[in-house]
Formats: structure tokens, C-alpha cells, sequence
């Protein structure tokens, strides 16, 4: 495998006689896969203090995003802006954009050639869904692990085929990634293929503590009726087999969106996968002031629950730290300190914080 490197296009803004600064999301990496025999793009973009010198070098989940040229900027954007405050939904993560060159073949997990309409053929390269599985576990996630500072904690977030992917992958390979996210799944591929597999599935495997979130997006009345077979097959599986069996050591949620169709439903549902998958993460930031034990409780309950160590983010604790010591309480902030201090040994901005 043999990997290169750019940075992603940039959008620039001129106001004035300002000069102009480049603002840039991410990165882009260039891979070449042995397994598919072709070149593949990823878009990466890291934690905003990632390369700060002040912070301590820690680990950062990876949130891995199919069909990265649709999807990447947004959920790039989502991460950013929900982890810049005191109340956080989910901590500061990586995320990577995987660009398709063929996202039917790579996406689907049997060959199903049909004939659409005007008689043009369709879905012809369909099937390579198991190759672009061992493309991740064997090429990508080693190239990603090995460059940059991961924690161990990877979701896939997979949109329509892509979600159909993510599904998919849960059933034949659960170890792979630690929880999974599928927009709008097409589980009607090949006769519900994937949905009469989870039926086999859901009793009998125990899931160790990974996590499923299913979102299921709406359709005007006057849409095709593969359209609404589309919907009825993620209600159907959301309603009789997502929940089924709370034993099988598998947190799941679901939702469905009135007021978004298939091809808007990514940006609000990808919002509320990351808040349920992280669901006990945000603090409640005004009582830390005079239970500063809370920030260790509450990361280990979340830690127990996803079954992997969690840490607060350096960032998190230091405006908390701040911010308690603006309530007055300094033995609460003092506290604080010691804690971040032995969570991020290595950070250069603790040692020299001082709250008295």
C-alpha cells in the first residue's frame, strides 16, 4: 500500500485590503489498495488543538464517513462546532472522508444486475461489498492508525448504499468498528438481503456493547413505489428487529424525520447519532463548581458503558477549569486541576495554569 499526501482545496475570503488567509478543513491523503486494485482518496480532518504544542499528545476516536465527497465537510463541520464549548454531545474526534470511485460495487454486498428503465442496465459491478470490508481492516485502518494518534474507538457512518454497507458490516464483522451509524439504509437490496440476515443475527450474537443508530428519512406520497418499499423495509427493521432484543449487548436507537427526505437527512441525523452514541457524555457544567466530581464520574459511567476508556478533552477541562474559578469556588477549581493534571501529564498548559 503506498500513500500520498495534499492538502483538500480551500476556500478563500478577501474583505477590504485584508490580506487573504486560506481556511481549510482537512487534508487529503492519497492510498493504493492491493485489495481493490486501484487508487482510493481520503479527506481527514483532526482535532483543532491536534497539533498544538501546548496540549498534551493524546489519542482521538476515529469516525470513518462513506461517501466522504458528500459527506466529509459537514460531519467535518459538526465535530468542529459541537466540541468548542462546556457542553459537549460527544468528545473531539477524527474524522475521515472516504471518496468513492465505484460506491455501488464497494457498498453492496451481492451482484444484482437489473434492468431500469428504457431498458439500461443497472447495478452491473455490484457485490464488492466484502473486498472494500478487508480494504478497510487490512489497508485503511492500519494506514490511519499508523499516521495519526487514535484512541481505539472507531464508528462508521454510512448514508442510502452507505448505510446499507454499515449494516452489512455490523452482521459479517461486529469487531471492526466499536458503533455504527446508517442514514437511511437501503435494506431493500436483493430481496432485504441484509434485513433477513439480521433476523438470523439478533439472538444469537452478542454485540459486545457496540452501538446502532438507524435513521429513517421521509417520502412525499407522489414517489416511486421502489421509493416507498425503500422506507417500509428501514421501518420494518427499526420496528421488529432494531429494539428486539435489548440481551444481545447492542445499544440502538432510531428516528425517524418528518420534515427530511432521503437526500437531506445526513446533516440532522448524523447530529443525533453522535448525541446517542455519546448519550451521557455532556456535563452539567453549573454544578462542577461545587461537585467538581462530577467530570470524573461521569467520563468513568461513560467509559463502563462503551466498554473503552474515555477521557475528557484537554480543551473541555481547561475552560472548566476557568470557568469554575470564576464562580469563586478555588478549592473546587484547585481539585479540577489535579484531576486534568493526571489525566494530560504531558500538557504544558496545566503545569503552568494556576487557579489560586
Amino acid at each position: 500500500m503506498r500513500a500520498y499526501f495534499s492538502l483538500l482545496p480551500a476556500l478563500v475570503f478577501c474583505f477590504g485590503t485584508f490580506a487573504q488567509q486560506p481556511v481549510v478543513i482537512g487534508h487529503s491523503y492519497g492510498i493504493t489498495s492491493e485489495i481493490l486494485g486501484e487508487e482510493r482518496e481520503i479527506e481527514v480532518q483532526l482535532p483543532e488543538n491536534y497539533d498544538n504544542s501546548r496540549f498534551a499528545k493524546t489519542g482521538y476516536p476515529v469516525l470513518y464517513v462513506l461517501d466522504g465527497e458528500f459527506n466529509f465537510s459537514f460531519t467535518a463541520a459538526l465535530e468542529r462546532f459541537n466540541t468548542k464549548f462546556l457542553y459537549r454531545p460527544y468528545p473531539e474526534m477524527i474524522v475521515i472522508g472516504i471518496k468513492n470511485t465505484d460506491r455501488t460495487r464497494d457498498f453492496t454486498p451481492t451482484n444484482v444486475p437489473v434492468t431500469g428503465r428504457h431498458g439500461r442496465a443497472r447495478f452491473g459491478t455490484s457485490g464488492g461489498a466484502d473486498d472494500f470490508i478487508r480494504f478497510l481492516e487490512e489497508e485503511l485502518k492500519p494506514f490511519v492508525n499508523s499516521e495519526f494518534r487514535t484512541d481505539g474507538y472507531d464508528i462508521l457512518l454510512g448514508h442510502s448504499f452507505g448505510g446499507l454497507f454499515t449494516v452489512y458490516t455490523l452482521l459479517e464483522h461486529p469487531e471492526l468498528f466499536d458503533s455504527y451509524i446508517a442514514l437511511d439504509p437501503s435494506l431493500w437490496w436483493d430481496d432485504r438481503l441484509v434485513y433477513r440476515k439480521a433476523e438470523d443475527l439478533w439472538k444469537t450474537t452478542d454485540f459486545g456493547k457496540k452501538g446502532l443508530f438507524v435513521a429513517l428519512a421521509y417520502e412525499a406520497p407522489e414517489n416511486a413505489k421502489d421509493r416507498f418499499k425503500h422506507g417500509k423495509t428501514i421501518r420494518d427493521f427499526c420496528e421488529h428487529i432494531l429494539m428486539s432484543n435489548p440481551g444481545n449487548n447492542l445499544r440502538t436507537n432510531w428516528k425517524y424525520y418528518p420534515e427530511h427526505d432521503h437526500g437531506l437527512v445526513p446533516i440532522p441525523a448524523t447530529m443525533d447519532a453522535l448525541s446517542f452514541l455519546f448519550e451521557g457524555t455532556q456535563l452539567p457544567v453549573k454544578e462542577v463548581p461545587l461537585h467538581p466530581g462530577l467530570v470524573a464520574e461521569t467520563y468513568g459511567k461513560m467509559s463502563r458503558k462503551l466498554g473503552h476508556e474515555l477521557k475528557p478533552d484537554e480543551s473541555l477541562l481547561y475552560e472548566l477549569i476557568k470557568y469554575v474559578k470564576s464562580t469563586g469556588k478555588t478549592e473546587s477549581a484547585r481539585e479540577l486541576l489535579n484531576y486534568a493534571r493526571n489525566t494530560y501529564p504531558g500538557s504544558a498548559q496545566l503545569k503552568t495554569l494556576n487557579v489560586d
